[in-house]
């Protein structure tokens, strides 16, 4: 079980990676999970539709909050393997 859960976060910070590339106009390998989502150069509009695509994608529902909470990428991806896991 718990190799099941690693794989899943993997590939949910994968996806996190993707995406905040994608709202800072970056590379994916130029996206350290571990540094703040703010320093990366996240806005607070993207921060909330980043919130709003996670929602879509695992269908959970998601504070806005969350990239407050959980600054980075990695942290992020913890928390929704967990939300994951409760949800399935």
């Amino acid at each position: 079980m718990f190799a099941t859960i690693t794989t899943h976060s993997t590939t949910t910070q994968d996806w996190l990676i993707e995406r905040v590339a994608d709202y800072t106009a970056r590379a994916p390998h130029q996206v350290d999970p571990t540094i703040p989502l703010a320093e990366l150069g996240m806005d607070s509009v993207s921060a909330v539709a980043l919130c709003g695509e996670i929602e879509d994608r695992w269908m959970l529902d998601i504070d806005p909050t969350l990239v407050f909470e959980y600054p980075t990428i990695a942290a992020i991806a913890t928390y929704l393997t967990a939300e994951i896991a409760v949800a399935a």
